[in-house]
């Protein structure tokens, strides 16, 4: 091929990705537009995944640190609410009634 063709299509090419990256950001709303756009019930939802996002963060933060230490972690002990010896049902967290 001459240098010729290969400029063009180097062009051609070039055009075509250009102009759908200017596509995507005139058209792709924001992650605060798409927000704001919400209804005021999946905004409520939207939080409730954000703070439940966040939670496993500092679960993630428990674990590493326990890594880091070269401890045994239960799932009770990732738990934010306080546990009796065995967990809140009982030995091994089965219920007895």
């Amino acid at each position: 091929m001459s240098a010729g063709a290969w400029l063009r299509w180097a062009f051609i090419s070039t055009s075509i990705i250009g102009g759908g990256v200017l596509i995507m950001r005139a058209t792709v709303p924001t992650e605060e537009e798409f927000y704001n756009k919400l209804s005021p019930e999946l905004k409520r939802e939207m939080d409730k995944i954000i703070r439940q996002r966040e939670g496993s963060q500092t679960m993630k933060e428990r674990l590493n640190e326990a890594g880091e230490k070269d401890e045994i972690v239960w799932g009770d002990q990732l738990s934010n609410r306080p546990t009796g010896n065995f967990g809140p049902g009982g030995f091994g967290g089965t219920r007895r009634l």
